[in-house]
Formats: structure tokens, sequence, C-alpha cells
């Protein structure tokens, strides 16, 4: 009994000390996420729309590097729990070189296309013209973010979150001063409009990464990006991680493109539409934070356990986690059902944007519990435990089987009012949920991808 009792503390303790700075971060990013909204939606609905879809395209670039080193944090957490410092230096560069190539086409492309993306989108010339603006110059700080937030998820994958908490917090304080002076002009600099917005970005994005540089340089040397250190990457080792990290580059290329095209049939209903989901996912991303911060506590304690031969405690610690989500979730969900008026009349758009605004923070409010254990089980119980490929068809199938078909079906078809389609569009959670429960029963998600290394 009391060694129960024992462990329950040392899973706790353990999930609050990693979670909750992750969940700081996080609440950091989107509370200046939404503040950087709320400024730009001051300028009226169409450059609310216009940079919700330049953000739409730096989103699903930061998914795609954001894979690449969640699929090589699965190794350095699992290297960890195996105590083999060596092989995680070199998968840290490995995951450096990858995702920072993949960064910088992805520049490139918004650099030198901004207009041909953007109408993609929406055909509003002037929303064209607007988020051309950002975009241009938004897409200069992809390689930085990229860097960053390697060394971010290297430092959580060996139980370091509070060092990336820190760092983002001060970068994102900068981002929303120089947002502030840049977008209306202050202290003598001219009002940019929304290319303000993205200069902010593209500064504190400069300034975050040197800072990650020189605290991995300085104190955790395994972590460090050398170029001689790739040198001595086996090509088994390479094998493997590639392996793993395909099915996670896939799963978020997936989910990436499917949350594009859903902007595509709620932007084609119309800009009022498209700025209505803007404002929700902006403010429903404060309430999900709790749910990427237990997604990356459990994916580096259930790999460390299983990197250390634990695979019982992995099994334990996987359904502790599904009850904390569907608990929380219920809180969360009545907490953003109640204020959600209050909340979504902090931006100043015309009454029918805010109207269908609260409708969709309403539905939101009732399905965070669901969305949230999918959060949990797919980015941090499946991955940690090394069964990306799961994740991927879990993720990628109910999204492009259901809810993106059921997108365009409500929109051009059926001709719903947006907030119906985004309800239509719930299903896929339902559907995701029912799946990842399945498959953690099975116990065939515990797979460990460092054994034989």
């Amino acid at each position: 009994m009391k060694k129960a009792v024992f462990g329950d503390k040392t899973f706790y303790y353990k999930l609050i000390t990693l979670a909750i700075p992750v969940i700081m971060q996080n609440l950091i990013t989107s509370s200046l996420a939404m503040v950087d909204s709320v400024m730009v939606g001051k300028l009226g609905n169409e450059p609310v729309a216009a940079v919700g879809i330049a953000n739409q395209y730096g989103l699903l670039v930061f998914l795609i590097y954001a894979a690449v080193h969640s699929g090589a944090g699965i190794f350095i957490a699992q290297f960890w729990g195996k105590k083999d410092h060596e092989n995680i230096g070199r998968v840290v560069n490995v995951g450096a070189a990858l995702a920072a190539g993949v960064s910088l086409i992805f520049s490139f492309a918004g650099i030198l296309f901004p207009a041909r993306i953007v109408g993609i989108f929406n055909t509003n010339p002037l929303v064209i013209e607007l988020g051309s603006d950002f975009l241009r110059i938004f897409s200069f700080s992809f390689v930085f973010a990229s860097v960053s937030f390697g060394i971010s998820v290297n430092l959580r994958s060996i139980g370091k979150s509070a060092m990336p908490m820190v760092i983002s917090g001060i970068a994102l304080g900068i981002n929303t001063l120089l947002n502030v002076v840049l977008i209306f002009g202050m202290w003598g600099f001219p009002a940019m409009g929304v290319k303000g917005s993205a200069t902010a970005t593209l500064i504190s994005r400069m300034i975050e990464m040197g800072i990650f540089l020189v605290v991995s340089w300085r104190y955790y040397d395994m972590l460090r990006i050398r170029i001689k250190v790739l040198r001595t990457v086996t090509s088994e080792l390479f094998k493997r991680v590639i392996a793993t990290m395909i099915p996670v580059i896939l799963n978020e290329i997936c989910w990436g493109l499917g949350f594009a095209v859903y902007s595509v049939a709620y932007g084609r209903i119309s800009t009022e539409a498209f700025a209505a989901v803007q404002i929700t996912n902006n403010i429903t991303n404060l309430f999900l934070v709790a749910g990427f911060g237990m997604a990356s506590a459990s994916a580096i304690m259930v790999g460390h356990v299983i990197g250390a031969g634990e695979e019982h405690k992995a099994k334990e610690y996987a359904w502790k986690f599904v009850r904390l989500c569907l608990l929380g979730g219920v809180v969360l969900g009545a907490a953003l059902y109640f204020i959600a008026p209050a909340v979504a009349n902090l931006f100043e758009v015309t009454a029918d944007v805010l109207r269908t605004a609260i409708i969709i923070l309403n539905i939101n409010a009732f399905i965070i519990p669901i969305r949230l254990t999918n959060i949990v089980s797919i980015v941090g119980i499946l991955r940690g435990g090394g069964d990306a490929g799961f994740a991927f068809k879990a993720e990628g199938l109910t999204m492009w089987l259901i809810g993106v078909p059921l997108a365009f079906i409500g929109a051009f078809v059926l001709k719903l009012d947006v907030q119906w389609v985004v309800l239509l569009v719930m299903a896929e959670e339902l559907a995701k949920m029912a799946a990842s429960v399945i498959r953690l029963k099975s116990d065939k998600w515990i797979k460990n991808v460092v054994i034989e290394v």
C-alpha cells in the first residue's frame, strides 16, 4: 500500500514539474497570440482575416519542423531513460539539420509567392494584399523559430521544462511590446499595420534563438548543435530515427493540411465567417494549453520508463493521463462556456462576427474534454511509447475521411452557417477518441525504439 501511494506521489510530482512549465509557456504564447489578434482587430475585419490566413501557412510550417523535432524527441526521451547521452547528441543534430532544411524551403516559398498562398484561402483583394505584406516578412522567421523549438523540445525530453518556459516568455514579451510599437506607431516609429506585426515576430524569433543557442552551448553539452557530431551518426541509427520521424511528420502534415482545408471552407463561406473562426481559435487555444502541457509530460514520462525497461509503469501512466484529461476537460469546458461572451467582446469586430464567435465557443466548450484526451493520447502517450505509426493513422484517417468531407458538405452542399459547419467537423474528434482508447487497451503501443541501439 505504501509503495502504491509513493508511486502516485512520484507520478504527480513528475507531471507537475514537467507539465506546468510547458502549460505556462503555451499559455503565454496563446495569450499573446490573442493579444496580437485583438491589436490587429482594431484595424478591421480584413486585417484579422489576412493575418489569420498568413498564420495558417505559418502553422503548416511549424507543424512540419515540430514533427521532425518531436520524432527526435521520442528517441531522446528513451535514450535519457537508458542513460545513453552520446546517442542523444547524435539525434539532436539529425533533428536540427532536417528541421532547418524544411524551414528554409517554406521560407523561400512564402517570400517569393505570398499572394498565391494567401489567395488559396480567400478571394478578397484587400485580404490578399494585406496577407501578402504580412507573410513576406513573417516567412523570414521560420528558420529561427525552428532552431528555438528544437532546443526547447530537446530540453523537455531530458526533463528540463523550466528553461524553455523562461526563454520563450522573454521572447514573447518582446514580441508583444514590439507589436504595440510597430502596429500603431509609437516612440517615433511609423504605424506599419500588419507589416509591424510580422516585423515584431521576426525580431523576437531572432532574439529567442540567440538565447536558446547560448544556453545549450553553455549548460547542456549533449544538446549542442555541431556538424562534427552529424558525421558520427551511423546508418542504423539514422534509419531508425527517420522511420519514427516519418509517421510523425505525415501525421502533422495531414493535420496541418486538414486544418488549412477547414480554413478554405470557412473562408469561402465569407470573410466574416473566417474572422469568427480565427477569434474562437485564439480563445479556445488558451483552454487547450493544459492538454499540450500534459501531452508533453506524458510523452517524456512514458518514454523515460520504456527506455528504462519499465513497461508496466508506461501502462499505469497512460490511463492516469486519460482520466486526468477527461476530468480536467469538464472543468475547462464549463469555464469556457460561462466566460465566452465576455472574452469574445474584447475583439472589436462587427456584431454578426461577434455573435457567431460566441456560438462557436459554446460548441468548443462541450467538446474540450474529448479534444484534451485526444491531444494527450496521440501527441503524448502513443508517440512517447514509440507508436507513432498508429498515431498517424488515428489522426489522418479521422480528419480526412470524416472531418474534411463534413466541412465541405456543410459549407458547399448544405450551405450551413459557419457555426454549424464547425459542429459537423467535431464528429472527427469522437472517432479519434474511440480509436485511441482501443489502441491503449491493446498494449500494442508500447515499443522500445532504443533497446537495440
